[in-house]
């Protein structure tokens, strides 16, 4: 056998041989080409082919990783991991206690899209002036962020607030009233007229609401007032409800015109609430879209207070408050004891609400009306 395999192979050279000597050298240069096309081509194939398959390979293997971890029982945590501070996420002690930084965001028509808001921990909306609301985010993690804003001035109802978390308010100038209390109060505050290194102007949003901070400037504010740790009162959480006990509600809030009509839709299987204002999905303007685990509403007293239509807020004592997580909302209260003191939201049996780990939005409204569930 192997005898007749070597005397075909010699018998195919000699044939070769012969028929390769009775050509002309146009007729070799093209055969030439075509031989080095063909094995050019071969190889390229099986180097594309390779991609495809490790591309599949990589993109199953990220679907499989997403997979475990949406489903990760909570056991499957670290047992030294512990509740981050600011939002009951597990994470690493050391990631736990980031000093918050509460910065004020314009939500003004022409404001929009912001940035950052989709990366907050912590957001409170509530009017500023007429109908028109405001953002106060508060961050406290280690996660950069490159641009924040467009910020506008302070409230002093977003003092309230804001020293419930000790944290550091950013804003560009304020009301009288603002301004004032910043003056008179242990408030650490970065103030754009006084400190605008901190800060920067974008070419492409009409001022005043264009400028913008970001986190890196914001932790050389901290650092250079040796602002590390803060002190204030946790949320309790709990982990997310199995996808069979979850409900469907969404809810609306209507502040003022369309422009600020506000609706979270609620997705089950994520387990989250989506944003949409003015009728469309609210996203950052890097595309980022804005969802949050836990929805609140609360109902306070508000009366306008100047010609400049801005507004008093009743933050401290207790009122009506709506919570909405794993699709289900229920009535319950608000109970914010002083201003250094945060507010938490209790049942209708007075026991303090446990919340999902992850983004909360905190609605402030003064009338039932503007409420749908």
């Amino acid at each position: 056998m192997k005898n007749k395999i070597l005397q075909l192979l010699n018998s195919f050279k000699v044939k070769t041989a012969r028929y390769w000597s009775k050509i002309n050298w146009p007729v070799r240069a093209i055969l030439i080409l075509a031989i080095f096309s063909g094995a050019s081509l071969i190889i390229f194939w099986l180097a594309v082919n390779q991609e495809i398959k490790a591309n599949i390979f990589n993109s199953l293997a990220l679907s499989k990783e997403k997979i475990i971890k949406a489903v990760a029982p909570p056991d499957s945590i670290p047992s030294f991991y512990v509740r981050r501070h600011i939002d009951g996420v597990y994470v690493d002690p050391k990631d736990a206690d980031y000093y918050p930084v509460a910065v004020m965001i314009d939500n003004d028509p022409l404001a929009r899209p912001q940035w950052g808001l989709a990366r907050a921990n912590i957001v409170y909306e509530a009017k500023a002036e007429s109908g028109i609301t405001r953002y106060l985010a508060v961050f406290a993690t280690s996660n950069p962020i490159v641009k924040i804003g467009p910020v506008r001035s302070a409230r002093p109802y977003y003092l309230d607030w804001t020293e419930g978390y000790n944290a550091l308010y950013a804003h560009v100038g304020g009301s009288p009233e603002a301004l004032n209390r910043l003056r008179n109060e242990s408030i650490p505050n970065l103030n754009e007229f006084y400190q605008g290194q901190y800060f920067w102007r974008a070419n492409d949003y009409v001022a005043p609401h264009n400028i913008f901070a970001s986190s890196a400037n914001l932790n050389k504010y901290l650092e250079k007032m040796n602002l590390k740790t803060s002190d204030y009162d946790f949320w309790l959480y709990k982990d997310e409800a199995a996808l069979e006990a979850r409900a469907s509600s969404s809810v609306a809030v209507n502040f003022s015109v369309h422009d600020f009509l506000v609706n979270w839709k609620y997705d089950a299987e994520k387990n989250e609430y989506a944003r949409y204002l003015g009728g469309a999905q609210h996203k950052d303007a890097d595309g980022a879209p804005i969802v949050s685990k836990n929805i609140v509403i609360m109902k306070v007293k508000s009366k306008i207070l100047d010609a400049e239509l801005r507004r008093q807020m009743d933050t401290i004592g207790e009122g009506k408050s709506w919570y909405c997580f794993d699709g289900i909302c229920e009535i319950g209260k608000w109970k914010k004891e002083s201003k250094e003191k945060r507010e938490k939201i209790y049942d209708a049996n007075e026991e303090e609400v446990r919340f999902n780990a992850g983004t909360t939005w905190i609605e402030v409204i003064q009338g039932e009306g503007q409420v749908s569930i």
